[in-house]
């Protein structure tokens, strides 16, 4: 346990998902995605893209010429 190893490190969680211990560790990557998305949407803040993805207008950025 970590706890026993640095003292330092009680109540943080060694998953790498948040600085503390909520339990997220236990959460398949599926469940972990949601979670993320959900307080995402609740700060209001768009979702990621993946990288490789285009804008949508068919190139990588830039504007569509008229």
């Amino acid at each position: 346990m970590r706890v026993q190893t640095n003292p330092t490190d009680f109540g943080r969680c060694g998953c790498g998902r948040r600085e503390y211990c909520d339990g997220s560790h236990g959460l398949s990557e599926a469940q972990w995605q949601a979670v993320q998305a959900k307080e995402r949407a609740a700060a209001g803040l768009a979702q990621p893209q993946e990288s490789g993805l285009t804008n949508g207008t068919g190139g990588t950025g830039g504007t569509d010429a008229a």
